[in-house]
């Protein structure tokens, strides 16, 4: 079989070995899987290309036997002044979570925002959702109504891309953040183009997020587990345990996530010095 990574200490990196890690961090018991990654494992195998490497690692993925798989394949398309093309616009979110809202399996969301791609059964997941990206009827609002859902950070550590976490803030009522309307155009699947505004749930002006205990917390508490991979890691997360242990520290400790200067000011413009890739 081939390789898809090659570690620094030249071990290998197969779909195969990619697989058994999955496997012993819990991966497989899932009936929704949501992925974030990066890749970080290694030297990618210049044989495959970059297109033979992304379908290994999908298929490592779809090989466990999860109903639901979900990618997100986030955009912040109208704050950073752009259409969106459900077809077309590109994600940052990683060159997997790209590769695969492109696969012909794969249905994708029409937020202009927060987009996700699903492969599966639950589809819902992005064709039933409202007009807010993070809160009340968004993918992450179903996500937190289902059971037996876990979160895989392929490559990259929870603590720099833990979205579902805002969701909690919004389910906590956080009084930091607001959901601020975006209006924009989108172009879906069949080339029909509308005007639509979506709600994003965005920091008032003088707050800053800061690092938190939480990967530890969730860690200690066996809501996480972690494996190695070549020359980096996957990490397994529980969404149920996860979010009551995040819960539970917002109401302990409001100024949890963030570090903020008040009073709370919205930003009047939104002026955005680069272009939007997180929360």
């Amino acid at each position: 079989m081939d390789y898809l990574f090659k570690a620094a200490d030249g071990s290998l990196v197969t779909q195969e070995s990619l697989r058994e890690a999955l496997i012993k961090a819990g991966a497989d018991k899932a009936d929704i899987l949501y992925v974030h990654s990066d890749m970080t494992f290694g030297v990618p195998n210049a044989a495959l290309g970059r297109k033979g490497i992304m379908a290994g690692l999908l298929e490592g993925i779809e090989s466990l036997g999860v109903g639901t798989i979900v990618f997100p394949t986030f955009t912040f398309s109208f704050p950073n002044g752009k259409d969106y093309d459900v077809n077309r616009s590109k994600t940052k979110m990683g060159a997997l979570n790209e590769y695969a809202r492109r696969i012909p399996e794969a249905v994708r969301s029409l937020d202009p925002l927060m987009s996700v791609a699903v492969i599966g059964d639950k589809k819902y997941l992005a064709t039933g959702i409202g007009h807010a990206s993070i809160g009340r009827d968004s993918t992450f609002d179903m996500i937190a109504r289902e059971e037996n859902v876990k979160f895989l950070f392929l490559g990259v550590h929870p603590g720099l891309c833990f979205t579902y976490t805002h969701y909690v803030e919004w389910a906590s009522k956080t009084p930091y953040r607001y959901d601020r309307p975006f209006t924009g155009r989108i172009k879906d699947a069949g080339g029909n183009t509308y005007e639509a505004t979506y709600d994003l749930f965005v920091r008032y002006q003088g707050v800053t997020p800061h690092g938190n205990d939480l990967p530890e917390r969730m860690e200690k508490a066996g809501a996480m587990k972690t494996e190695a991979v070549g020359d980096d890691f996957i990490y397994v997360i529980d969404k149920d345990p996860a979010q009551e242990i995040l819960t539970e520290r917002l109401a302990a400790e409001p100024e949890y996530m963030v570090t903020i200067e008040k009073p709370f000011r919205k930003d009047d413009t939104f002026t955005l010095d680069k272009e939007m890739v997180a929360l």
